[in-house]
């Protein structure tokens, strides 16, 4: 297994979903475009400082595609001196594929990124006396049976998963002892979970970095990193400066206060009745809707997709 070896590294820095986009998602009402840009210089600075592989956990970009040139831009400034390593999130595909159209790719061909987008070993990292082997399982690939650690004395690996954390309904990944691998951290659940240990392995999952749902469970999040050297038991919270929830958020309802994080069925349909109320007739704001709310897990997902491009193909030959 030849591998790239990196040595001056004492550890690494999870960054959990980014979630970039250049306008406010959900419910958000402040500048979001530069609140999430400035935990990302944040966490890159700490990064740089610490001597950590920053390493983000996928969903990158809130949507795929059509993110304006001057965001890429700034992103490409931003990444450049540190080149930061991407797992590939379900936000980052279009219609669930990664496709060389995608802004992730983009990031990827300007040599900014370093992109995990594949199941398997990805790096060896020297930190100070012990060898470590990072992995990684981007959105919709396999997670490993066992993995051999091929004379390394620890193994890490990275993942972006419905993993069934306590209190995390949508989970559809059991908790399970991997052999060979000592810590998974995941992406894609947003709301941070308490470690939890199945045999030999660590599962951790330290949350998104931006918080896009109004509800009582996310203004009890504070938005952190997770930082993580060979030492510790356990990767431990870098809390990234923010702002309130009540400066980010428009105020909390009692029917919101008491809603999951997941939206259900009606809270979809609400949303596209209040998108009807902004629709454009390019229907960029739809398209956006939907980026941004289905799973490309679900069945269901690609004969929506298809309607909406039969939908505009009809409203381009009007």
């Amino acid at each position: 297994m030849s591998l790239p070896t990196l040595e001056d590294y004492r550890g690494i820095l999870f960054i959990g979903d980014p979630h970039v986009a250049a306008y406010p998602p959900g419910h958000r009402i402040d500048d979001y475009r530069g609140a999430v840009l400035r935990k990302l210089a944040f966490c890159l600075e700490e990064s740089r400082k610490r001597q950590l592989l920053p390493v983000i956990l996928g969903d990158l970009f809130h949507v795929p595609r059509d993110n304006p040139n001057s965001l890429l831009v700034e992103l490409m400034e931003l990444f450049r001196p540190v080149r930061p390593w991407v797992l590939v999130g379900n936000h980052d595909k279009h219609e669930a594929r990664l496709t060389r159209d995608v802004s992730l790719a983009v990031l990827d061909a300007a040599q900014v990124i370093v992109l995990l987008d594949r199941p398997a070993p990805a790096a060896s990292l020297q930190c100070g006396p012990t060898r470590v082997l990072l992995g990684a399982s981007p959105d919709w690939t396999d997670i490993p049976a066992a993995v051999d650690p091929c004379g390394h004395d620890l193994v890490v690996w990275v993942t972006h998963h419905n993993v069934s954390f306590p209190d995390y309904d949508a989970g559809r990944i059991a908790l399970r002892e991997i052999p060979g691998v000592d810590l998974v951290v995941n992406g894609h659940i947003h709301t941070p979970k308490p470690p939890q240990r199945r045999g030999g392995t660590l599962w951790v999952n330290p949350g998104s970095l931006t918080r896009i749902t109004r509800s009582a469970v996310t203004r009890a999040v504070r938005p952190a990193a997770a930082l993580w050297t060979p030492e510790m038991p356990e990767p431990v919270r870098l809390e990234v400066p923010h702002a309130s929830f009540d400066e980010v958020f428009s105020p909390l309802d009692e029917a919101l206060a008491t809603a999951e994080e997941t939206p259900d069925a009606s809270r979809f349909i609400r949303g596209l009745e209040n998108l009807a109320l902004r629709k454009t007739t390019e229907g960029v704001g739809l398209r956006a809707f939907l980026q941004a709310n289905l799973d490309p897990q679900d069945p269901v997902t690609p004969i929506i997709w298809n309607l909406y491009e039969e939908v505009m193909d009809r409203v381009a030959k009007a």
